[in-house]
């Protein structure tokens, strides 16, 4: 079968495009069209129609059905690949978000690192959007993430959820578990930072839309390396809160009309290879260990 036909074919299909397929593979229009011609030619099939002036790619009936074979084969070569890089080793590449790479996985993370069979790791952080385009592309094997998207080729699961509360310093007079009605707070002393669409409707409809706050980060390392004085504010996560209270004199509270909950998606390829999915069983189980450890602390508080 010709390999690299097949993975063209896979390529120009998910862009949609002749021109976009070339653009990620970095090689010229004219080699794309040779290489789905030899595999046509080879397979006695026409699998694409071909017309002036069409921008998106349209499939036969034959192509419809091939499509489905070469999902098939791109498993079983991965499958290959990965047995003839890592042997029988247990591998998986994470990508996450800022937020959760930061303060909910660090501990399976080190659980993993410290598994009796050898297990390789890569940990990557990038954006949401962008974490189900590398799961598409099996640049990454699962990713977590903080909106619930639709793409072909990924299967999404809701993996947990936190309240959001009120993040300051501790002080005598202020120990933490006070519920806080949210016009109380001073916006002018908040470090902002996106929790998703929900979150800044909600957002907004306690401090207006026309008076944005005046510090805005993308990074909760950032944001507990500012939280300094004590007057400033944050609203995130409970998880993430307690991942800093652990280390850090901070005080957590709750609101009275909090926003929706912090919700982090899953998502990983819909055709796993087999080495993905035990990796994976092993993941899930220490991170299943470290939401009940974290569990039994707060029931013991």
């Amino acid at each position: 079968m010709y390999t690299l036909g097949i993975e063209t074919f896979l390529v120009v299909v998910r862009a949609q495009s002749f021109s976009k397929a070339a653009a990620e593979l970095h090689l010229a229009q004219t080699t794309i069209s040779q290489r789905l011609k030899v595999l046509e030619q080879e397979i006695g099939l026409t699998l694409i129609n071909r017309g002036k002036g069409v921008k998106n790619i349209q499939l036969t009936q034959a192509g419809e059905e091939f499509l489905k074979l070469a999902e098939q084969w791109s498993f079983i070569w991965q499958e290959a690949k990965l047995l003839q890089a890592h042997g029988p080793k247990l591998s998986l590449v994470v990508g996450a978000v800022d937020s959760i790479n930061t303060c909910v996985m660090p501990p399976v993370y080190r659980a993993l690192n410290k598994h009796p069979v050898p297990f390789k790791l890569q940990i990557h952080t990038s954006h949401s959007t962008e974490l189900y385009f590398e799961i598409e592309k099996r640049q990454v094997d699962v990713a977590f993430v903080l909106r619930d998207l639709v793409h072909p080729h990924v299967t999404v699961t809701k993996y947990f959820s936190s309240p959001m509360v009120v993040l300051r310093l501790a002080s005598p007079s202020r120990q933490g578990n006070a519920f806080i009605r949210p016009e109380a707070l001073n916006p002018d002393r908040e470090l902002f930072m996106p929790w998703g669409r929900e979150f800044q409707t909600w957002h907004e409809h306690w401090w207006g839309s026309l008076n944005p706050p005046r510090v805005r980060l993308d990074s909760a390392n950032l944001l507990f390396s500012l939280l300094q004085e004590a007057d400033q504010w944050a609203i995130v996560p409970k998880v993430v809160a307690a991942a800093i209270t652990c280390r850090s004199n901070y005080s957590i509270d709750y609101l009275t009309n909090p926003p929706p909950a912090y919700t982090c998606y899953k998502l990983t390829h819909k055709h796993s290879t087999s080495f993905t999915q035990k990796a994976l069983a092993i993941f899930d189980q220490y991170f299943q260990a470290k939401e009940q450890a974290m569990q039994d602390s707060e029931n013991t508080m």
